[in-house]
């Protein structure tokens, strides 16, 4: 079994790593070492991630140790970020993919854990499928079971450290903190595993749905809660000690989802399906500020730096907001689906599409100063190394995109189509509408040629040829 984990063992990964969902506990998105845009792709790896009707859960890779870890359907893959070589893959039960996380234990050895079981929830599965009560561990690599299990192993020999069952199947990916790992699971439990020993220090009901991952930021824990009877949802604070409850939560809307939390500098924000983000004191759960969106924003955490909080709807348009008042600063709309939440590397925004493109935004005006297309399949999340960015992708090829610094691409200047720019509007219309207007008038003057002056009959005069103008034929009199 792993040792204890001391403060000491835990500062051995670097700050900006990227080893949780969203780079860390607080799920803030956000790293101030990586690779500059322009960048360019190095390497594919295939992966059991699955297409888009195999797909279920989150598949989020993290990185660790010169390694991106994804987990897929049926496996835990580590993919070297400098060469696109597979370095280890691990079986796991069946079940919905989910972001793992990378801890490190006593005497400095790299932990590696994720969930496993829950059986197939992709629209692939069928009745045949459906996984049958199974004792977690009992069954071969593979065997479906009805709950999930946290698994711990070591990252070095693959061996494994402990596993717990949990009460539900899980999709939230475990969030360490310390010494302390926690999860969510359908049933609304959230359970608290000492990292060391795999021992459950406790569990806690919150009611409903906890399916998407939790944060965690001084001590306290913060989940989000969905129903699915039509009930509003909450986000809930919870002490790491014992479970005790601070606050919750709970918007007057009539939203019904919402997606996983960030925690950054005292405020917890969230995005919730009535196309609205929310600030939240960390410490006393009260409401700071709502910004409206143009359509709903749900799932993926907002990225959050000092002077940014970062989201993006399920169309694609991207928006930074101020973090202290939630005023809306650019938006630019990509007129795409996303799937995964945007990422702040250094001055720019990276967000992955569904359109199978990665694309880089200005973090100051929000305009898209880079674009590149990954191949077929859509693009799922992205995780960010020093000198390498990564991105999960389903589809065809599902699997890992792996891109470093292009030092001979280009950048390019592209401004959101939602911005009205009243003198090159104007000058486009008029570079449009002259040439239209000088042919019209070519084409008049043809037509005029050919034909001759236009004849006009009069309809109006009396059959005998006398009419109320004065008019007469040459035999009559006035």
């Amino acid at each position: 079994m792993a040792g204890i984990v001391s403060a000491a063992a835990a500062s051995a990964l670097p700050a900006d790593a990227w080893t949780q969902y969203q780079g860390g506990p607080q799920h803030a998105g956000v790293v101030s070492v990586s690779p500059a845009p322009p960048l360019r792709s190095r390497w594919q790896a295939a992966t059991g991630i699955g297409d888009e009707t195999h797909i279920a859960g989150l598949p989020a890779p993290v990185i660790a140790g010169g390694d991106a870890i994804i987990v897929d359907r049926e496996d835990v893959t580590a993919i070297d970020v400098a060469t696109g070589t597979m370095s280890w893959t691990v079986p796991r039960q069946l079940g919905p993919s989910a972001p793992a996380a990378v801890a490190v234990g006593d005497g400095g050895h790299t932990m590696v854990l994720y969930t496993e079981g829950g059986g197939d929830r992709s629209s692939s599965a069928t009745a045949a499928s459906t996984p049958a009560p199974t004792p977690s561990g009992s069954g071969s690599p593979g065997t479906a079971v009805v709950r999930s299990t946290l698994v711990a192993i070591d990252a070095a020999s693959r061996q494994e450290l402990w596993r717990r069952q949990l009460t539900d199947v899980s999709t939230t990916g475990p969030t360490v903190d310390g010494g302390l790992v926690v999860v969510g699971a359908d049933d609304g439990t959230v359970t608290a595993i000492e990292l060391a020993s795999g021992k459950v220090r406790w569990h806690k009901d919150l009611g409903d749905v906890v399916d998407t991952p939790i944060a965690a930021d001084a001590a306290v824990v913060y989940a989000s809660v969905h129903s699915n009877t039509r009930q509003r949802p909450s986000v809930v604070a919870l002490r790491e000690d014992a479970g005790v409850e601070v606050w919750r939560y709970t918007p007057n809307t009539s939203s019904l989802v919402a997606g996983a939390p960030s925690v950054v500098s005292g405020t917890v924000y969230v995005t919730l399906s009535d196309g609205t983000v929310r600030a939240v004191a960390a410490d006393t759960g009260l409401e700071r500020w709502i910004s409206k969106l143009n359509a709903v924003a749900v799932g993926g955490a907002p990225a959050v730096s000092g002077d940014a909080v970062v989201v993006v709807d399920t169309r694609g348009e991207v928006y930074r907001l101020d973090p202290a008042t939630g005023a809306r600063r650019w938006d630019f709309a990509l007129n795409t689906p996303v799937y995964g939440p945007a990422v702040l590397i250094g001055s720019a925004v990276l967000v992955a599409e569904g359109s199978g493109e990665l694309s880089a935004l200005d973090s100051a005006t929000g305009d898209r100063i880079w674009r590149q297309s990954l191949g077929v399949g859509p693009l799922l999340t992205v995780a960010v190394a020093p000198d390498a960015v990564v991105v999960a992708r389903t589809g065809a090829a599902a699997g890992l995109v792996g891109l470093a610094a292009d030092p001979t691409g280009a950048l390019i200047d592209e401004r959101s189509p939602t911005i009205v720019m009243p003198g090159p509007l104007a000058l486009d219309w008029a570079t449009a509408a002259i040439p239209l207007v000088v042919i019209l008038i070519l084409a008049g003057r043809f037509l005029i040629l050919r034909l001759g002056p236009p004849e006009f009959e009069r309809d109006d005069l009396p059959l005998d040829g006398t009419g109320d103008e004065g008019w007469a034929d040459d035999g009559g009199s006035s």
